[in-house]
């Protein structure tokens, strides 16, 4: 990412579609590489967290309901949900 001091023309930007982004974040004007998928192949070491995540979702839904309300009581102040934090907390 780098910062700019002010975004481009529209023309530009649609110029370099599918090679820069032109974007604001907190009200700083900035541009980096396009954003791409990583594909289909993990890492081993991505692919080696999913067994993790898959028992903390099918774990979720067999929680008692108290300690459910616990954990959304957590996340009541954040951007979660009380699953998201279950298993990862």
């Amino acid at each position: 990412m780098a910062k700019i001091t002010k975004l481009p023309g529209m023309a530009i930007v649609a110029g370099f579609k599918g090679t820069l982004d032109f974007y604001v974040h907190c009200g700083v004007n900035c541009v980096r590489k396009w954003p791409r998928s990583p594909g289909h192949h993990r890492t081993p070491a991505v692919e080696a967290q999913w067994p993790a995540f898959a028992w903390a979702a099918s774990n979720w839904r067999e929680l008692a309901l108290p300690v459910k309300e616990a954990y959304n009581q957590l996340a009541v102040s954040t951007n979660l949900t009380g699953s998201n934090g279950y298993g990862f907390g």
